[in-house]
C-alpha cells in the first residue's frame, strides 16, 4: 500500500535531538522511500544509528531567518520539532530565554516555509499552554483560558504565539497546517545529564547513579501523564498527515501518576531500595497535568500504546546500557 510519505521531501528540524530522531525512525518505517532533511544547530548522529546515509543532516541556526530560508527550499512537508526545552525548574528562572528563543525558532520558521511554498506544516506547541487552574482533562478548547502555568510562563506564551501565528497563517495565506499539544514527553535520548532536564530523567539519573535518599521536587501530590516518545513521534506523523487543520491536538496517553508513585516507580524499577525525599521548597508545578486524548482518537486515529511501567523499564534500560558503554 501506497504510503502518504512517499517520495515526499521531509524536512525535520531538531531531528537528531531526542523528540526528532525517534520521529526520523517512525518516518523511515512509514516510508524508506522518504527523502529526509535533519536541520539543527547541534547535530547528533549518534541519534541516528544506522541511518546516517538515509538522512541528509545540515547544520543551520533556525534562530536566524536566512538559515530557514535555506533550509526550507525544495521541501513539500517540515515537522518543525527544534525547541528550546527545559525543566520546571530552568523555565521558572528564565522565562525570557524560554519565550524568545522559542518565538523565533516558531516566526522563522513557519514565515520561511510559507515564502518556499512548503505544501504541509506541523506545529509543535506544548501543554504548557494551559493555565493552572485549567478544567482536568484539560481538553483543546482551553488552552487560552486565563494566562499559562506561572512556573513555565515564558515557554507557554511562546507556544501559545505559536499556536496563534498558525492561525493568522491559515487565515491569510491558506498554508495547511497541523498543531500539536504534547503532554510530558520521555524515553531513550532524553536529556539524562542536563541540570535542566525533565523529572523522569532526572529521577532516573539519580536512582541509578545511587542517590540516597533520592530528592523530589515538590511535596509529591501533583500529578501528570506521560507519554513515551516512540507514541509521541506517531502521533506528530498521525496528526500531520490526517488532521492538517490548523485545530489544536493534544498527545498524551489516558494514565494518570501522582509524582509520589512515579518516583516508586522508577525507584523499584530500577531495584533500588533507597528512601524518597519530597522537597516542598523547590518549583514542582501545576498541580495536576492531565489532558483529554479523545480529538487525537477521532481526529487523527491516534492513541498510546506503551504503558507507563512499561516505558520506564525501557528508558531505565537504556540509560544503564548507555552509562555502561559511557
Amino acid at each position: 500500500m501506497k504510503s502518504f510519505w512517499d517520495g515526499k521531501k521531509v524536512l525535520v528540524t531538531g531531528g537528531t535531538g531526542f523528540v526528532g530522531s525517534h520521529a526520523v525512525e517512525e518516518l523511515l518505517r512509514r516510508s524508506p522511500r522518504a527523502r529526509i532533511t535533519v536541520a539543527d544547530k547541534v547535530l547528533r548522529p549518534e541519534n541516528l544509528p544506522g541511518l546516517s546515509r538515509e538522512v541528509k543532516l545540515v547544520r543551520a541556526d533556525l534562530r536566524c531567518y536566512d538559515d530557514c530560508l535555506r533550509v526550507c527550499r525544495g521541501q513539500d512537508v517540515v515537522l518543525n520539532l527544534s525547541a528550546r526545552v527545559a525543566g520546571v525548574g530552568y523555565n521558572q528562572a528564565h522565562h525570557g530565554t524560554m519565550f524568545r528563543d522559542n518565538m523565533l525558532l516558531s516566526l522563522n520558521m513557519l514565515e520561511a516555509a510559507r515564502v518556499r511554498g512548503v505544501e504541509r506544516f506541523l506545529v509543535v506547541s506544548s501543554a504548557c499552554v494551559y493555565a493552572r487552574s485549567c478544567p482536568i482533562p484539560m481538553a483543546e478548547a482551553d488552552g487560552f483560558l486565563d494566562r499559562p502555568e506561572r512556573t513555565n510562563e515564558g515557554y507557554g506564551w511562546a507556544k501559545r504565539m505559536a499556536e496563534f501565528q498558525a492561525a493568522a497563517y491559515r487565515c491569510e495565506f491558506g498554508m495547511k497546517l497541523a498543531v500539536v499539544r504534547p503532554i510530558n514527553a520521555y524515553g531513550p535520548r532524553d536529556h539524562f545529564d542536563r541540570e535542566d532536564c525533565h523529572v523522569i530523567a532526572a529521577l532516573i539519573r539519580r536512582v541509578v547513579g545511587g542517590e540516597n535518599p533520592i530528592r523530589v521536587w515538590g511535596d509529591g501530590t501533583q500529578t501528570r501523564s506521560f507519554l513515551y516518545v516512540e507514541d509521541f513521534a506517531r502521533g506528530l506523523l498521525d496528526v500531520t498527515q490526517r488532521y492538517c487543520e490548523c485545530d489544536p491536538v493534544n498527545l498524551g496517553s489516558d494514565e494518570e501518576v501522582t509524582i509520589r508513585d512515579l518516583a516508586g516507580m522508577i525507584r523499584d524499577g530500577a531495584g533500588s531500595r533507597a528512601s524518597l525525599l519530597f522537597d516542598a521548597g523547590r518549583p514542582a508545578g501545576q498541580p495536576r497535568r492531565f489532558c483529554s486524548t479523545a480529538k487525537a482518537r477521532e481526529a487523527a486515529g491516534f492513541s498510546a500504546r506503551i504503558g507507563l511501567a512499561e516505558g520506564l523499564r525501557r528508558t531505565i534500560a537504556w540509560y544503564r546500557a548507555r552509562e555502561r558503554t559511557a
